[in-house]
């Protein structure tokens, strides 16, 4: 296992053990045990419990998307398919939406925080572009809808309330109708 494959399976039990525990809960002692190593070994892959948040929300944010948003673009030519799997999918992913945005509301994290949420906020962008793509629709016209869905999953995750969401997952699924329908003209 090289370098790089290992610092992503510590990221993963890292992650795992915050959501497992809690963010405030989790101490340095049970990463390293989590990790099997010795008490304080975490610190030869990060430099303390903060670095380790951050890389981990990082790597929330990057699981949250491939198990969202990849597997949408796949059902993206059945909108109401798409939705109730993105809806299961959301269920699933809860917890890692909930230490994501516990890491991003805490203020200590905030400047740390920062380029994470810009490159996210980037492949947001290249996510519009593919559905656009996917859509054969304008770019300007398909990504409003796609930012709207990932805010609205993003609510549900969070406030894990349907109801609250049913009609603005109404409203996406017909605009990607609209826009299938248009793509077949």
């Amino acid at each position: 296992m090289d370098n790089s494959d290992r610092r992503k399976e510590i990221l993963n039990v890292c992650l795992d053990t915050f959501i497992n525990k809690g963010l405030s809960e989790t101490t340095v002692r049970d990463l390293s045990t989590a990790l099997k190593l010795q008490s304080g070994g975490i610190y030869y892959w990060f430099k303390d419990k903060d670095e380790a948040v951050v890389a981990c929300a990082e790597e929330a944010a990057l699981r949250l998307e491939n198990f969202l948003i990849f597997p949408a673009l796949k059902d993206i030519k059945d909108p109401d398919k798409m939705m109730k799997r993105l809806k299961i999918r959301a269920d699933e992913m809860q917890p890692t939406m909930k230490f994501f945005a516990s890491v991003c509301a805490l203020s200590k994290y905030e400047e740390r925080m920062q380029p994470v949420l810009d490159r996210l906020a980037e492949r947001y962008e290249a996510y519009a572009r593919r559905f656009s793509k996917e859509l054969n629709c304008d770019f300007d016209a398909v990504a409003p809808y796609v930012y709207f869905a990932i805010t609205t999953i993003t609510d549900y995750m969070i406030f894990g309330e349907a109801k609250y969401i049913f009609p603005q997952i109404e409203l996406i699924k017909t605009a990607l109708k609209g826009f299938l329908q248009e793509s077949f003209k």
